[in-house]
């Protein structure tokens, strides 16, 4: 599973309904929390690109990652770790560190970059 991209189910909280809704979202499995939890990374589109992190957000681009079936620019979030359970990764799309491992290493270089950011903050 690690190294994958799955279709998940993920939560998500809607303002104006007031609830937690879930919606199908790409996501990048890079570790295993525990027995049945895995930690993600989302693939996003960024409509407004003020929010885009120019350190920690990787661009991929449809053409340039096609068995991805990304329909637009999109960004693997690095800064964005979420864990799911197994039951909410829904289905499997292609395993990046094999198909793209340009992309994967990219991204866990910029995974490593977020986290020692945020140690060496709190030290």
């Amino acid at each position: 599973m690690i190294g994958y991209v799955y279709v998940s189910s993920f939560p998500y909280y809607d303002v104006q309904a007031k609830q937690t809704r879930f919606k199908n979202r790409p996501v990048l499995v890079i570790g295993q929390a525990d027995v049945k939890d895995y930690i993600v990374l989302p693939i996003s589109r960024v409509t407004n690109c003020v929010h885009l992190d120019p350190l920690y957000d990787v661009e991929v681009r449809p053409n340039n990652v096609p068995l991805m079936n990304l329909h637009t620019t999109s960004y693997i979030r690095t800064h964005k770790q979420s864990v799911l359970h197994v039951a909410s990764l829904v289905r499997p799309v292609v395993d990046v560190r094999t198909e793209y491992p340009e992309v994967y290493l990219d991204v866990i270089a910029k995974m490593e970059a977020f986290q020692k950011n945020i140690i060496d903050k709190a030290l």
